[in-house]
Formats: C-alpha cells, sequence, structure tokens
C-alpha cells in the first residue's frame, strides 16, 4: 500500500485506473478499481469493495471504522493499493476524503 496526499481546489477526482470520476461536488461513484472511499468527516465509508465488506455495517448499509487497526492490517498488505489522501479547498464539498484504487486491476 502506497498514500498519496492531494489538496484541490475543485472537487473532482478521476481514477487513474479506468478514467471513471470518482468524485464530483454532485456525487461520490466507485469506480470498478475502487477498493473503498472513506469520509474524513463523518468516518463512515460511502463504499468498500467485496474485500473490504467485512467493514459494512449490514443493518443500515453504511460502514465505519469500529477497529482503525484491523481496516489498516486489511488493506497493508494490499501491495497494488494506492490510498489518495484528498483535501478539499472548496464550498460544501467533504473536506477530506480517502479513496483506495487497486492499481492492478483489470477488466474482465
Amino acid at each position: 500500500m502506497q498514500q498519496i496526499n492531494l489538496r484541490l481546489d475543485h472537487g473532482n477526482f478521476f481514477c487513474p485506473v479506468t478514467g471513471q470520476q470518482i468524485l464530483s461536488p454532485e456525487t461520490i461513484e466507485a469506480s470498478p478499481a475502487t477498493a473503498f472511499i472513506f469520509l474524513d468527516a463523518t468516518s463512515q465509508f460511502a463504499h468498500t469493495s467485496d474485500y473490504l465488506s467485512e467493514f459494512q455495517n449490514p443493518m443500515d448499509n453504511s460502514a465505519s471504522i469500529s477497529n482503525g487497526s484491523q481496516f489498516h492490517e486489511a488493506i497493508k498488505g494490499m501491495k497494488t493499493l494506492v490510498v489518495f489522501s484528498i483535501t478539499f479547498n472548496i464550498g460544501d464539498f467533504p473536506p477530506a476524503v480517502r479513496v483506495g484504487v487497486d492499481m492492478n486491476y483489470v477488466e474482465e
């Protein structure tokens, strides 16, 4: 796992693997290569891949990190995972979002 810190003056972020827009001021939508999208402001996942589904809360379809060390253990072994830690400098957009992307993803 590697981490890249970004500070953006706009709310747009595109998947570096598929080219699909993941973040915009209107929506948050995972690409097929997205392992997770974590919203720092609410400490909740907007998306988790099947591999990380154990962190999904089955009661309300939301997810959160109840044990951050377990989550970190789950992702640190993912050698092709890049975590983009994004801070935004715009209006109502969440101030910080972490997006994990599997850089080795290949479409079937």
